[in-house]
């Protein structure tokens, strides 16, 4: 990108100080100094109200309550006015934060959030319980153990869902379009966080690599794979950060260096402390030719790192960003050491990215909705550029970053091309996912397609059946599991007699005792007369009847369906689930992909879309 783009890069909103917690040194001679104090802020006359109110509590109150018992309830008001990616650690959790980090623990496997107040799944990983029990984007986290989730915090959702790599738990998951919340018991795993599980070419020389988290080793991952991918005549490249919930800073440098050119601009950060505005700039020649084509995927779940690279490669117009609107995580957390015990995690600044945008959605910034950091149900990809104090001082002048307001300013990429702020990096090209019929989601749900394989994999060994790329699920094989199904009393409703039980419930036509608060229940029961109450029995019976029908004939129209996820289940059976003819087999019918590799095949197409 040319010296004017970097000229034009300014702070995109005025100066307005964040409500927060400075850190008050107390020496012989008073206090320090806090330079990013404003003007009219009483930050001492303020602190020695909290004082006050402390002490005396402390000292008269009725009962007696502990000091400790005060602060970390005065703590904890304190974070709840920040943002939330702030969050304060006591030793057990911060202990438990760097274990997280390190990508091995025992739970199901799910990127989780607190989404308009609850406890909402991001994505599955791939290959795990949770995807394989059908868990999906968006689904809402009720309870956990019986136990409701209304009001839970971030780190205590983390917990209740991780344990031991064997046990169980048992979560109530609420779905839009579902008329009932639907219960799932997924066994814990031990989950291991890969950077890159494959990478391959797909056809006609283009290129496939999923990076799956910016982890310690993801730079060097990349570049091992596209040097693999160089010496098979790579004619263009499809990097999938779907679902990629982000990870480290650096990480993230390394990751976009791949791609472009030595001193690129990849992106900066803005806080009110001067040590926290930094750019961050390519410090070697990039490792994929520039004239390869490249196609970046992207969705609603890829996030902070994710989108500091697809937000990079839009900006410099180096390839075509595809898919959705990602996720707009685009603040940078500090792990601040306060003592020998406790710990930090404060919000100090934004990304932007090289054209100006601020990555940040408005939502996620301080006082508007309470949102938590996207955490994979255990581990949490933490974007610090000083993960263990407070960062060194920087020669940068201080900036604004209240980034609170809807930005609706229009920027320019390297050729012209306008993008647009607002949070998370909006696709170059939108293109949707396929959508699963609803006998497929309730196969899901009950894990049949995973627990099928489990039975029939050894029958098939048994038989000589080789299960391979030309693997195809007969009619053997499906008679077989029709059969499965009814000997696991496996019940299947559709959304049709899902809608008449509750209507059943809802008339008094029958008694529901498995009922629970989440479902709306009428403020009154309707009163009928003998007559009326028979003509409805009646006219229910008559239309349950016709919806049984239905659902026998639904199994029919979507066999070819079935077939295709049961035949994916035999392949992870066999092979496991980053294997290569697995990811082969699932991208073969993936959208994205497809649409990625038709603009690549075609060079005026891809071209015209990285021109004004």
């Amino acid at each position: 990108m040319s010296n004017q783009m970097e000229q034009e890069k300014k702070p995109l909103f005025s100066r307005t100080p964040l409500v927060g917690v400075a850190i008050m040194v107390v020496v012989v001679s008073g206090l320090i100094v806090d330079t990013t104090r404003a003007e009219n802020d009483n930050f001492y006359a303020d602190l020695i109200r909290l004082d006050n109110v402390a002490t005396r509590i402390h000292q008269n109150y009725v009962e007696e309550i502990s000091s400790k018992e005060l602060v970390d309830k005065a703590v904890e008001g304190m974070m709840e006015v920040l943002d939330p990616h702030t969050t304060y650690f006591e030793q057990k959790a911060y202990e438990e934060l760097r274990i997280h980090t390190e990508g091995k623990f025992g739970g199901l496997g799910i990127q989780i959030s607190i989404r308009d107040d609850v406890l909402t799944v991001m994505t599955p990983i791939s290959g795990t319980p949770a995807e394989r029990a059908g868990i999906r984007s968006g689904d809402q986290i009720l309870e956990i153990e019986g136990e409701s989730t209304k009001g839970i915090k971030l780190d205590e959702a983390v917990n209740r869902l991780r344990g031991e790599p064997g046990s169980e738990v048992e979560i109530l998951i609420g779905r839009k379009g579902e008329p009932r919340p639907m219960t799932y018991t997924i066994t814990r795993e031990v989950i291991r966080i890969n950077a890159v599980p494959f990478a391959g070419i797909l056809q006609d020389g283009i290129g496939y690599i999923r990076l799956t988290t910016f982890s310690q080793d993801a730079g060097d991952e990349l570049e091992k794979s596209i040097k693999k991918l160089l010496k098979k005549d790579l004619q263009g490249l499809v990097l999938d950060l779907r679902g990629n919930p982000g990870g480290l800073l650096p990480q993230a440098i390394e990751v976009a260096s791949k791609f472009l050119p030595r001193k690129s601009l990849v992106v900066y950060t803005r806080g009110r402390a001067p040590n926290q505005n930094k750019d961050f700039h390519v410090s070697s020649n990039p490792v994929m030719p520039m004239d390869i084509p490249l196609v970046v995927l992207v969705n609603r779940a890829s996030a902070s790192a994710s989108e500091i690279v697809a937000g990079a490669v839009q900006d410099w117009d180096r390839g075509v960003v595809l898919g959705d609107t990602t996720f707009g995580k685009g603040s940078v957390q500090t792990i601040m050491q306060l003592d020998p015990t406790h710990h930090l995690k404060l919000t100090t600044a934004f990304y932007y990215t090289p054209s100006g945008r601020c990555i940040n959605r408005p939502e996620n910034t301080p006082h508007s909705v309470e949102e938590e950091d996207v955490s994979v149900d255990g581990y949490q990809g933490i974007d610090d550029i000083s993960p263990d104090q407070e960062q060194e001082q920087s020669d940068t002048s201080a900036t604004d970053t209240t980034a609170t307001a809807e930005d609706t300013t229009t920027y320019r990429t390297k050729s012209g091309r306008i993008v647009h702020g607002g949070g998370g990096i909006v696709p170059d090209t939108v293109v949707d996912m396929n959508s699963f019929s609803q006998i497929v989601k309730t196969l899901f749900k009950n894990d049949v397609f995973f627990k099928f394989a489990n039975v029939e994999h050894p029958k098939l060994k048994k038989r000589d059946v080789k299960i391979g790329e030309d693997f195809v699920v007969d009619d053997r094989i499906m008679n077989e599991f029709r059969a499965y199904l009814d000997s696991t009393d496996f019940d299947y409703k559709s959304r049709g007699e899902l809608a008449l039980d509750d209507f059943r419930t809802r008339t008094g036509l029958v008694e529901d005792t498995t009922v629970d608060s989440t479902e709306v229940q009428a403020d009154e029961e309707a009163e009928w007369t003998a007559e009326q109450q028979q003509q409805l029995e009646k006219a229910v019976a008559g239309i349950s009847a016709i919806l049984e029908q239905k659902e026998s004939e639904e199994f029919q129209e979507h066999e070819k369906e079935i077939r295709k996820h049961l035949r994916e289940a035999m392949l992870v059976r066999e092979f496991g689930s980053d294997n290569e003819t697995v990811y082969r087999f699932r991208l073969s019918d993936d959208p994205q992909v497809k649409e990625a590799i038709r603009l690549m095949a075609k060079d005026k197409i891809y071209s015209s879309l990285l021109v004004p």
